[in-house]
């Protein structure tokens, strides 16, 4: 697969638990084009009921791909999205990292598959 994604944390979460086809768009992205917003490290390694056998799995995953911090243009892009579009700020800044990264968003988040907002990128593997 080519160009750049930005995996939400709902896939990821679903491609730890082997469920399909999460699993195999993850599992068929070559590292390098993958990349996580820093809202997503924060959401899987705070995710409830994490188990030490869950949280070795997401740090083994989190060493794969990039984790692109927030950025004044992310935050900037974040706010007018969350203004415009009401989605909740997390969303909104999972989003918009997409957005100024110049890559598609990986979800399958029945909201953010419906956005539309411009420069924006939506795959939803499911």
């Amino acid at each position: 697969m080519n160009g750049k994604f930005v995996i939400d944390t709902n896939t990821i979460i679903n491609h730890l638990q082997g469920l399909q086809p999460c699993s195999n768009f993850v599992e068929g992205l070559r590292p390098e084009y993958g990349f996580i917003s820093v809202i997503t490290r924060m959401e899987l390694l705070a995710w409830d009921g994490l188990t030490s056998i869950g949280e070795k799995q997401i740090q083994s995953y989190l060493g794969l791909v990039k984790t692109v911090l927030l950025s004044e243009p992310i935050e900037n892009e974040a706010i007018v999205l969350r203004r415009k579009t009401r989605l909740k700020l997390p969303d909104a800044i999972i989003a918009a990292t997409a957005v100024v990264c110049d890559a598609t968003l990986v979800t399958n988040d029945k909201i953010m598959c419906a956005l539309t907002w411009p420069n924006l990128k939506i795959i939803n593997p499911t």
